[in-house]
């Protein structure tokens, strides 16, 4: 017997994509070089830039977030360069990955992925490699779902000349990103996390420091050239350079408008209090958030990550049961280094009360059916503990 309708997915990205956002992909396609589709665009970068609080350029890059960074590093620098990577995770190693690639030096540190990155190595980095031209860093590590904020580490940056460069795909459209004044020279994000959009679509924003890295950049690039795309996304006519993404465009622009609707402090205050209720919700249940140890600031406000706890918990059974039972989509852990030894609860975008709710009666019924459950009701005493609180 079936026992659900829709699934749903609870994973650090994609999202569930809410209906109103699905129909606006719908919607009849305009040519993409005419004054209606220009007008989309211009609403679309005046939402955008409400979100970041910010008057800068932001930049559509056709790709998904993992292209917005490799462009970031093709727009910003040139073959020989020497850059530090705060490597905290497999998404902030990928960055030093795209930069041997194209023939930059990159410096590794903080690669301990069990911690917050430590502040003092990023700034014995920087003064043994006064050459390098910035730092680059991961504001939330969705592998490990640790924060690292971007103040201090552009602090650092700066204190030694160089650029801060921030990927903020997973957090973005969650947690309050001011990009004038949050230290961050480029920052990079995605359509499809907090946005609560399909993939496809990633953006970056830059600064006046950032702009002159990219007119003074030598690394060859075309269908994402910074400088290319900001021609055609001001003056009179809003227009890409290349075919724009329409249907991606309409949803994104809905997606916004929710957002609007809601309130900016709103949609950051239901992503903290969805973070809170998760980590004790799992917790009651007798899994111990991952990584051990770590500050509670440090935590992620968009995912969770917990391993099995007491009782023990085969968590790959667990996804897996509550998939095939529920249409429940949880996430496990990523890469070589963590596939199959954690769990990752996405509690981004388009997820609210109602839905962590679900989840923990649903992930309750996994684990009383499996033999795991010792106290029914606990994850839900959590979370209400959490949500009522006044």
């Amino acid at each position: 017997m079936r026992t659900y309708n829709e699934t749903f997915l609870y994973t650090p990205g994609p999202v569930s994509v809410p209906h109103r956002v699905l129909d606006a992909y719908a919607r009849p396609l305009v040519h993409h070089r005419t004054p209606e589709m220009s007008a989309i665009l211009a609403d679309m970068e005046a939402k955008l830039q409400w979100l970041f609080n910010t008057q800068a350029s932001i930049l559509p890059v056709h790709l998904t977030g993992r292209g917005a960074l490799e462009a970031n590093i093709m727009n910003l620098f040139s073959p020989g360069d020497e850059i530090i990577c705060v490597c905290n995770g497999r998404f902030a190693v990928m960055v030093a990955e795209i930069a041997d690639i194209y023939g930059l030096v990159a410096h590794r540190v903080c690669t301990d992925w069990m911690k917050a990155p430590d502040l003092s190595e990023i700034e014995a980095a920087a003064t043994a490699h006064p050459a390098a031209k910035a730092i680059t860093m991961c504001l939330n590590e969705s592998s490990t779902g640790v924060v690292q904020p971007i103040g201090p580490v552009a602090a650092i940056a700066h204190a030694h000349n160089m650029l801060c460069v921030v990927d903020a795909v997973s957090i973005a459209g969650g947690y309050p990103i001011d990009f004038d004044t949050c230290g961050a020279d480029a920052l990079s994000f995605a359509s499809q996390k907090c946005l609560m959009c399909t993939p496809g679509m990633a953006f970056t924003i830059l600064n006046d420091k950032a702009w002159a890295m990219c007119r003074s950049s030598r690394m060859p690039k075309f269908f994402t050239n910074y400088l290319d795309i900001q021609k055609n996304m001001t003056g009179k006519r809003f227009e890409t350079p290349g075919t724009t993404p329409i249907t991606a465009v309409y949803g994104l622009v809905e997606a916004l408008t929710m957002m609007q609707e809601e309130g900016r402090e709103a949609v950051f205050a239901r992503h903290a209090e969805n973070a809170k209720a998760t980590r004790e919700a799992v917790q009651a249940l007798g899994f111990r958030l991952f990584p051990a140890n770590l500050p509670e600031e440090n935590r992620s406000v968009t995912l969770t990550s917990f391993v099995s706890g007491d009782p023990k918990v085969d968590i790959n059974l667990l996804r897996g049961e509550l998939r095939k039972e529920y249409g429940l989509t949880i996430a496990g852990g990523t890469g070589k280094e963590l596939s199959g030894k954690i769990l990752r609860i996405g509690h981004m975008g388009n997820c609210y009360r109602r839905d962590i709710l679900t989840l923990f009666v649903c992930m309750e019924a996994c684990m009383d059916k499996l033999g795991w459950l010792k106290t029914p009701g606990a994850a839900i005493s959590a979370c209400m503990r959490v949500f009522n609180a006044r």
